[in-house]
């Protein structure tokens, strides 16, 4: 009998060897962020965050997100300085608004209209994903004010949303 085989679809790591590994990998940012995949855990965001695909990459949208050892990330070829406000951003479904700046909102917007992560089906004739939940409330709805059809216009509204999260959150 093949040890290896046995069980092994079953098998989920202890927290400690989980964190470590993500560490080591992903940063210090990061780690507490990208440990939650392998637990999924109630609170990770699939519809406007971050999932995994079959491979295991990391993807938001219609794109992979590559995150380095420094806890940055990269999409489509841009890097988004890793910060904890932006994996709050990238990962939850009820974000803690204490850690995100206006520059996280900014990269997150950046992240979701280059890969259509906020429109149905991830493309870009697709209207915005709408939910009842907290992060469509609070940070969706106002990142994308006017729903996200045409994307060029609400760019023009969107800095007014992001002062008004950023004051809200105060």
């Amino acid at each position: 009998m093949d040890s290896d085989d046995e069980g092994a679809a079953s098998y989920v790591p202890a927290e400690s060897t989980v964190r470590a590994f993500s560490t080591r990998h992903f940063g210090t940012v990061a780690s507490p962020y990208v440990s939650a995949y392998v637990y999924r855990t109630g609170n990770v965001d699939r519809d406007y965050g971050m999932r995994t695909d079959a491979e295991g990459s990391f993807r938001i949208g219609n794109a992979e997100v590559v995150i380095d050892q420094d806890s940055n990330a990269f999409v489509k070829g841009k890097s988004y300085r890793g910060t904890r406000g932006l994996f709050e951003l990238l990962t939850r479904r009820k974000v803690d608004q204490s850690f995100i700046t206006k520059r996280d909102l900014q990269s997150y917007r950046e992240i979701l209209e280059a890969t259509n992560g906020h429109l149905e089906n991830n493309i870009p004739a697709g209207v915005i994903k709408t939910t009842r939940g907290a992060k469509f409330k609070d940070v969706i709805s106002k990142l994308f004010p006017t729903g996200g059809v045409n994307r060029r216009s609400a760019q023009s509204t969107s800095t007014k949303a992001w002062f008004l999260l950023l004051k809200l959150k105060k």
